[in-house]
């Protein structure tokens, strides 16, 4: 991370947690076998940018739920949606949530939007279903 102020106070040690996480992740899809939107999460969080809004949930008091690939209008792109759930004494109504926009030829992030659009358009991946929250 280049600038550890950037999420807060214990996130260079939260940051090597996360990198831990993910070779972890990395070892056992390995042995598994990925699935694409498991590869393309585990890409997304190899960003330094990506790394830095997951850090900055955590450090919010967010804890990590689940990640999910939504597919995109635009064959080379996926967006992925890193979704948080609150931790007491906080109080969320809604899942918190960030989107990255990833080129899934060259496995570049293109964009993080956080917090991600509470209706994300999902009508390709659920026939019927426009928006989900």
């Amino acid at each position: 991370m280049s600038d550890p102020d950037k999420t807060g106070p214990g996130s260079s040690s939260l940051i090597d947690s996360l990198r831990q996480a993910i070779e972890q992740a990395e070892e056992r899809v390995a042995t598994l076998g990925p699935d694409q939107c498991t590869a393309r999460l585990l890409a997304a969080l190899a960003n330094q940018s990506v790394q830095e809004h997951f850090i900055k949930h955590i450090l919010n008091g967010e804890g990590f739920s689940r990640g999910y690939c939504l597919g995109s209008f635009i064959p080379e792109e996926d967006r992925i949606v890193f979704e948080f759930i609150c931790m007491p004494p906080k109080i969320c109504l809604f899942p918190m949530k960030f989107l990255v926009r990833m080129n899934i030829i060259t496995q570049a992030v293109i964009e993080v939007i956080d917090p991600a659009p509470t209706w994300v358009p999902v009508h390709e991946q659920l026939p019927g279903a426009m928006f989900r929250l």
